[in-house]
């Protein structure tokens, strides 16, 4: 029992699962009291589901080995496949939603001629149906030959390719995965009983194209060319070896040269750079030295006037004191 749990536009998530003979639908989150809702009672195997224009769609194998195509809604259920002349014969149902429409690759036992293979069909679509590929049936030897085979003969084949048949599908002889890529929609199949792996691209509806696989005499000689290509490159290489160090060098050299032509320059500059501010720094200085010996001779010259003046007036204060104290003395 497998549950696909589904996520509607509103928000409204749904699990599915197939149980018994039943299929049964609940409403998440799950609460106390609830009981899952039974939607059929026919299922034997096989289930697969997907969301489809906001409606989960799921397919199913029934117990009279029909492949059934409901929803979880009123709308009516559909008879996708029916078992064939050989009896039951399907398996691998994946549904697959791709640019607004819906599709069902199945696989199937297809007869003695062609073996088993993967299909495709366009549920809502009527006569919409392709083939990704067919392959011939390694079991079944009792095909039917031209002229002269008794009834016995051609029943005892129809046993034998009907085991086959039963034994393919049982193993699922087929393992493919429908993988969308930003290059495009590839499917990759892989034969359980030969280990083969094929891939088709799916180029749009039901045209599909098988992409060229590289076999190993193939990737051999592909191997074999690359590595004589790689041999003669190394060769040109080898014999360009010392042609590309003097290159390098005499540009190393170039380089260097260049460098120690731009490191005098610099220095040039950053010398006259100098030499120019110390001019102005001595030329300032001389300014103010000068300025400032101005004005030391000027109050020195006037600190020599009041000097002068000190002295004569200290001469003519003698004179005023000798006169007077002189008088008061007589």
């Amino acid at each position: 029992m497998a549950y696909q749990i589904f996520e509607m536009s509103d928000g409204q998530r749904v699990a599915l699962y197939a149980q018994g003979n039943s299929v049964l639908y609940c409403l998440l989150p799950f609460a106390r009291g609830m009981l899952p809702i039974e939607v059929k009672r026919d299922y034997l195997a096989h289930f697969e589901a997907r969301i489809f224009r906001d409606t989960v769609c799921y397919v199913y194998e029934n117990l009279e080995h029909t492949i059934i195509l409901d929803t979880l809604g009123n709308g009516p259920a559909r008879i996708i496949l029916t078992d064939g002349p050989l009896g039951y014969g399907f398996c691998n149902l994946h549904l697959v939603v791709r640019d607004g429409d819906l599709y069902l690759f199945y696989q199937a036992f297809s007869g003695r001629e062609k073996g088993y293979g993967l299909y495709v069909c366009m549920p809502y679509q009527e006569n919409c149906r392709g083939v990704v590929f067919e392959k011939e049936s390694p079991v079944g030897d009792g095909a039917r030959k031209v002229g002269g085979q008794e009834e016995g003969q051609e029943q005892m084949g129809r046993r034998n390719d009907l085991a086959g048949k039963n034994e393919l599908v049982g193993k699922n002889a087929l393992g493919f995965h429908v993988t969308a890529t930003d290059a495009g929609t590839v499917i990759t199949c892989v034969d359980k009983i030969s280990g083969e792996v094929r891939v088709f691209e799916w180029k749009s509806g039901l045209i599909f194209e098988e992409r060229r696989q590289v076999g190993e005499e193939e990737h051999g000689r592909r191997l074999n060319s690359l590595q004589a290509a790689w041999e003669e490159e190394k060769e040109g290489w080898e014999l360009q070896k010392e042609e590309i160090q003097a290159v390098a060098l005499a540009k190393m050299g170039e380089l260097q040269q260049e460098r120690e032509e731009r490191l005098i320059q610099c220095r040039k500059e950053y010398e006259g750079k100098v030499n120019r501010l110390r001019g102005e720094y001595e030329e300032k200085l001389a300014k103010c030295r000068e300025g400032y010996e101005k004005q030391l001779l000027q109050a020195k010259r006037q600190y020599d006037e009041l000097a002068q003046t000190a002295i004569r007036l200290q001469q003519i204060g003698r004179k005023w004191r000798d006169k007077y104290f002189e008088k008061d003395d007589e």
